[in-house]
């Protein structure tokens, strides 16, 4: 009873602090664009399901009459060395980090060894549920992966791909290391180009035009990240001055101004110190789940709860960069209408243009960063909250899952989302998975899609109207033109 009432009460209290600081800024005359994002974001926090610890995707147990027709797993790359070299993040801090073994930014080989044990798990779900035969040259078939141009994403697809299909060789599709993806940067790759001042605009009728109120509402954390950073108490009044030669990252001024320079993907918009933030505590929760020496994860000073109360200067840097309405449709409307799009193929049983893969998969692996899973996943309002983690946290391997499934009485599809990722201690302990002992699983509410108040399935049709809603076509690639990545080779781990 207990395991069900603790995050329900984190939730309510989580909630109660959102209304106040959604009332305050109301009172402020914040822009009416900015109060309605609060409020739909709150209503849709509320009605977002208490996960269950132990839920899986599915209960393959038991007969729902659905048959699973395809599944797309849109998800992030798992564990990998710091984000930014030593010598940039060495500055924020009195030791050293930690070395990681591998170059800045790469998958780790344990990051690897998790994905294959998340891939181990899909198989074993997805050979319950009929999809997958076991005979893994043929299911290779019907089957399609693919990932952005970075090693990390590579490696985690290709580590997924073992897990999920040990007796095939599978292609992993990708542009060249450093050759942007319009699915996933359509920015960078020039099919969309960003409007800073709107942005700004933007951005500011939801945070205001200065980020000292931000600075005011995250000062917990920035007590706890600074007690962290300089090796002193937390409840120590008042704090001791920054160690001379570093820079205080909690105290540089948050910024909400456009980017300037070459402008990508989930960097329209110039955080300032909320970005110093980022990168000098990015790299605790990947210590953790790096299996390292607990000593040495955020040099022993912070507790897995507090590490994981970080982890809200990430999500919050994502709900200024990738969730605000207009630079959500410009940066993740190519992606939904891919996801989308090889749905409809799959109904459909023929070629549609603009899909994934010219041909029809049932398995479709689909893996980037975190910031185009929050892109997606904001698109369509879809909010979760697994234990261990922050709300609408992207881990590292989680994925947003998309299965379409058909009803054996109608014959009719119909839609169910998930968020899926390894706990902290799956992935800290490389703890197999099984349907019996799966990962940290949530069904997802995704509004105005339910027919039926006993379940949250979504009927297809009315997912097709949702996303055509959600998206602005003309940030979507021109499919006559659009050139997919062939198989790629050679990547290295380390």
């Amino acid at each position: 009873m207990e395991r069900f009432f603790r995050p329900l009460a984190r939730l309510a209290a989580r909630f109660i602090r959102a209304t106040k600081v959604a009332n305050r800024a109301v009172k402020r005359g914040a822009h009416p664009v900015g109060r309605a994002a609060v409020f739909t974001a709150l209503l849709a926090f509320l009605l977002t399901p208490v996960p269950s610890p132990g839920q899986s995707l599915s209960h393959a147990a038991k007969d729902d009459n659905t048959v699973l027709k395809q599944i797309i797993i849109f998800g992030r790359h798992s564990v990998r060395s710091a984000a930014a070299p030593s010598n940039v993040i060495s500055v924020f801090a009195s030791q050293p980090y930690p070395d990681f073994g591998v170059p800045t930014g790469y998958l780790t080989p344990h990051g690897a060894q998790a994905s294959v044990l998340l891939g181990r798990y899909f198989r074993d779900y997805l050979r319950a549920e009929g999809l997958l035969s076991g005979k893994d040259a043929e299911d290779a078939e019907w089957s399609y992966f693919r990932a952005n141009s970075i090693q990390r994403s590579n490696i985690t697809a290709a580590s997924l791909a073992s897990g999920l299909l040990p007796g095939a060789s599978v292609p992993i599709h990708s542009f060249p290391l450093g050759t942007p993806d319009p699915i996933f940067d359509p920015i960078a790759a020039g099919v969309v180009t960003a409007d800073g001042a709107r942005a700004v605009k933007e951005v500011a009728g939801i945070y205001g035009t200065e980020g000292s109120a931000l600075s005011a509402a995250y000062r917990s954390e920035d007590s706890l990240m600074r007690s962290a950073l300089f090796s002193y108490p937390r409840d120590q009044q008042p704090p001791p001055a920054t160690p001379s030669g570093l820079t205080d990252a909690t105290a540089q001024p948050i910024s909400l101004t456009a980017s300037t320079g070459k402008v990508a993907t989930t960097n329209v918009i110039n955080v300032g110190g909320l970005r110093d933030r980022l990168l000098a505590t990015d790299p605790f929760v990947m210590e953790y789940t790096d299996n390292l020496p607990i000593q040495e994860v955020a040099w022993g000073r912070l507790s897995l709860e507090e590490i994981s109360q970080l982890t809200r200067i990430i999500t919050l840097y994502f709900a200024i960069d990738t969730n605000p309405p207009y630079l959500n449709q410009l940066q993740s409307s190519n992606a939904m209408a891919h996801i989308l799009r090889s749905m409809e193929q799959e109904v459909y049983g023929h070629k549609v243009p603009g899909a994934f893969t010219g041909k029809r998969a049932h398995l479709l692996v689909i893996n980037s960063s975190d910031g185009y899973v929050e892109g997606v996943a904001s698109l369509l309002h879809m909010h979760w909250l697994l234990p261990g983690y922050q709300p609408d946290f992207c881990a590292p391997g989680g994925s947003l899952v998309f299965e379409l499934r058909r009803s054996k009485r109608s014959g009719r599809y119909i839609v169910r989302a998930y968020y899926t990722a390894q706990t902290f201690d799956q992935l800290r302990t490389l703890t197999p998975l099984t349907v019996e002992r799966p990962p940290a699983t949530q069904q997802l509410l995704i509004p105005h899609g339910r027919d039926d108040a006993r379940t949250l399935d979504v009927d297809f049709g009315r997912f097709q109207e949702i996303v055509h809603e959600a998206i602005d076509k003309k940030y979507v690639q021109n499919p006559t033109t659009e050139v997919a990545p062939g198989p790629l080779a050679g990547v290295p781990l380390r």
